[in-house]
């Protein structure tokens, strides 16, 4: 008995020793961001300056992950020349939003947002709007080879409006080859995707069988052209591809065609999407899709994420038609309890937003799945570090986050 007692107090020290590890560690390794001044992203300057592609991940609907996103792109673009921004949008979306960037044509932005409003989408809200205001006007001090430019690699979301800009490739030119394409374009797909997106993985077969003559109708604007139509095709729900593959594989072929290689890249996306490492009985998503594949950035990610405490976020209300405001802290299991998050709000002040850097010189984090891992209501979420140390080198602390406050049904 005494002898069990002895092995429990051990493996109680040895506990309670790896905790103290964890939290020395990070209170070397953190940083206050204030979100209105600039400079605030020191600690992560030598992987910004070393890598390619960061990318920002967190669960929609709190204010401060827009301000944190429009602080940290600002931080990039003026630090190491950050100005592709890799978005959670479809390319024809990324085309109005760098349309009102360039030209300042807000109806091309409202376009945007309307959707995400008829939609019930968490995206529809005051703040990111603004946040698009303040990119414009950091734009306008930029000199035009600084300044930032969206690519929207995801599937096709707002299919009236992607087809009206698959039009505009179509405007100068009489060539049959283009026939059965403008048919299609012509009726009406509101209410039902498959036939139009069934016909888009026939007429790229056409492209392909045809590519000479079609690079000769559309010139320089080939590429995109045959983006799109691939893009629309992989829509259609019997495609195959599922959401991450077709983010996975939209990215490295815009990569190509808008020759990225030498571009530093960032973008803010989903909470999973972000993810360096596949989550078990979930799967892999975007950046763990890239993280494991052989491409040239692949090596070169760096992983940023979102996560609240006793703040709120936006949720649509079915019943009564209207947004509530909801409670949103990632220390409890009503939503998702993070393993390890009380050492951050140990390290951390009410109202805050705090950087810790996880992959320091000595960290204790590697393979250990601390900060990651978690517990929902639907059970345990757990990652697969067998190929790589971590899921996420960095985390954001957001404390008594505002909610995002949605745009009005008339706007």
């Amino acid at each position: 008995m005494k002898k069990l007692v002895i092995i429990a107090l051990c493996t109680f020290g040895s506990i309670l020793g790896q905790e103290n590890n964890f939290k020395r560690y990070l209170s070397e390794n953190k940083a206050v961001i204030h979100l209105e001044d600039q400079n605030q992203w020191e600690l992560l300057k030598s992987d910004a300056a070393n890598n390619q592609f960061i990318i920002l991940g967190e669960s929609h609907g709190a204010q401060d992950a827009q301000l944190i996103d429009f602080n940290l792109l600002k931080y990039l673009n003026k630090t190491v020349g950050t100005k592709k921004y890799i978005a959670e949008l479809d390319f024809a979306q990324a085309a109005n939003i760098n349309e009102f960037l360039e030209k300042g044509k807000e109806d091309k932005l409202k376009t945007v947002f309307r959707y995400w409003i008829k939609t019930h989408a968490q995206w529809g809200n005051q703040d990111f709007y603004a946040k698009i205001l303040k990119i414009r006007t950091l734009n306008l001090a930029l000199p035009k080879e600084k300044r930032i430019v969206f690519v929207g690699i995801d599937g096709v979301q707002d299919l009236e409006n992607y087809l009206i800009y698959l039009k505009t490739f179509l405007a100068q030119t009489k060539n049959p080859i283009f026939d059965s394409l403008q048919a299609v374009l012509k009726k009406d797909y509101k209410n039902d995707a498959d036939e139009i997106t069934l016909f888009a993985q026939n007429y790229l077969i056409e492209i392909q069988n045809n590519k000479p003559e079609f690079q000769k109708a559309l010139k320089d604007k080939f590429s995109i052209f045959e983006y799109l139509i691939q893009n629309l095709s992989w829509s259609n729900s019997k495609s195959g591809v599922n959401r991450p593959e077709q983010l996975f594989r939209n990215y490295k072929q815009l990569y190509t065609v808008l020759h990225l290689e030498n571009e530093k890249l960032y973008g803010m996306w989903g909470f999973f999407h972000a993810h360096l490492v596949p989550v078990y009985y979930i799967g892999e998503d975007f950046a763990s899709k890239l993280a494991s594949s052989d491409h040239p950035s692949a090596k070169k990610i760096i992983s940023v994420v979102c996560l609240p405490i006793d703040s709120q976020f936006n949720v649509w209300n079915a019943k009564t038609e209207s947004w509530t405001k909801e409670p949103f802290s990632y220390d409890n299991k009503t939503l998702l309890q993070i393993e390890g998050i009380e050492d951050l709000k140990e390290l951390s002040a009410e109202t805050s937003t705090t950087l810790f850097k996880l992959n320091g010189s000595n960290s204790p984090f590697p393979k250990t799945g601390r900060l990651f891992n978690g517990l929902a209501p639907q059970g345990k979420l757990a990652g697969n570090f067998k190929t790589r140390d971590y899921g996420f080198q960095y985390v954001v602390l957001m404390r008594n986050s505002d909610w995002l406050k949605p745009l009005s049904k008339d706007f």
